[in-house]
């Protein structure tokens, strides 16, 4: 059953904007994530995503409590550093889509 939903749709140039400030970079994306590759549009996603899953999972309210990881295919998952927020049963989901200057973000919040 879904019991949360989130989605999120950010402009990428205003990511690259952003990323002129190296503090924007430390407060949204934990070390694991910088060290990913920081193109704007993989930030834009990260962004969209976290962002997404903070819809969908509203007990979350630290960036760094959540990595948004890649499986060995390309696409995302979540990874939660502070499972506290989870009661057993829990699943998450993520998708990322980048168009035309934006990048879009879907979370789900599953329960078995």
């Amino acid at each position: 059953m879904i019991v949360g939903l989130g989605v999120d749709v950010v402009s990428i140039e205003r990511i690259r904007s952003a990323m002129e400030n190296p503090r924007f970079l430390e407060r949204i994306l934990t070390e694991r994530e910088r060290a990913m590759g920081l193109t704007p549009e993989r930030v834009a996603g990260r962004w969209a995503a976290k962002e997404a899953m903070s819809k969908a999972l509203p007990s979350l309210r630290n960036w760094h409590h959540v990595e948004i990881d890649n499986g060995p295919g390309g696409e995302p998952f979540v990874v939660l550093l502070k499972p506290l927020f989870l009661e057993p049963g829990v699943s998450l989901h993520v998708s990322i889509s980048h168009e035309s200057g934006y990048a879009a973000a879907v979370a789900i919040v599953e329960k078995a």
